[in-house]
């Protein structure tokens, strides 16, 4: 049997959490201000873009994208590096294939957006990671240390609150069962929310 104050701290702590994660709050964090900087970024390019050319766009662009939209308080040592890591792992075009190859040949593409359409993908990129470094920082910091009662107890409160975004085979599990994947149904319920207000990156370009 649980206490009343376990109770109420566990409900604390998904309320926080869920405040924290506010998809206006996120979008606010996020979406708007690197769709903004993205917008307002200009760059001159001849084509065919030249590697020489591509890699000065690329690392101005996520330069600019960490200092002005994200405002963070330490600066990228090489900007292209962090650029072409961006693209490896994050890009990917239908015409052309992912990472950094398939961004280079794309952005050869006038017809299909050039150069632009590259540093659209790559700031979606930016902000799909910096998200989701956010929406895992949160969970941990909250998460982290809670003794197992109060793990069941969150579980409980998920269960009874957030049951419409758990699986179907989970909602048939007692708190204790679900207590390793809080994070997961948490991250599902965040997601299903951005999905249903219609809220999404490119919506603000």
């Amino acid at each position: 049997m649980m206490s009343f104050d376990t109770q109420k701290r566990a409900k604390k702590i998904v309320e926080i959490i869920t405040a924290k994660l506010d998809p206006d709050l996120m979008s606010s964090r996020f979406d708007k201000p690197i769709a903004k900087v993205a917008g307002e970024f200009e760059c001159e390019v001849k084509y065919p873009v030249t590697h020489k050319d591509f890699h000065k766009v690329i690392a101005d662009f996520v330069r600019q994208i960490y200092e002005k939209a994200l405002k963070t308080s330490w600066m990228l040592t090489d900007p292209l590096d962090e650029a072409i890591l961006l693209l490896e792992n994050g890009y990917n075009s239908f015409l052309y294939g992912p990472g950094y190859t398939g961004a280079i040949l794309h952005a050869n593409d006038i017809e299909k957006g050039g150069i632009q359409a590259v540093l659209t993908g790559l700031a979606r990129a930016i902000n799909d990671i910096e998200r989701q470094k956010y929406i895992d920082g949160i969970l941990t910091w909250h998460l982290h240390g809670c003794s197992w009662d109060l793990q069941c107890e969150i579980a409980q409160v998920i269960l009874e609150d957030y049951r419409p975004f758990i699986p179907p085979q989970l909602c048939k599990c007692v708190p204790a069962q679900l207590v390793d994947v809080i994070p997961t149904i948490m991250q599902k319920y965040i997601e299903s929310h951005f999905t249903l207000q219609g809220i999404s990156f490119l919506s603000h370009l």
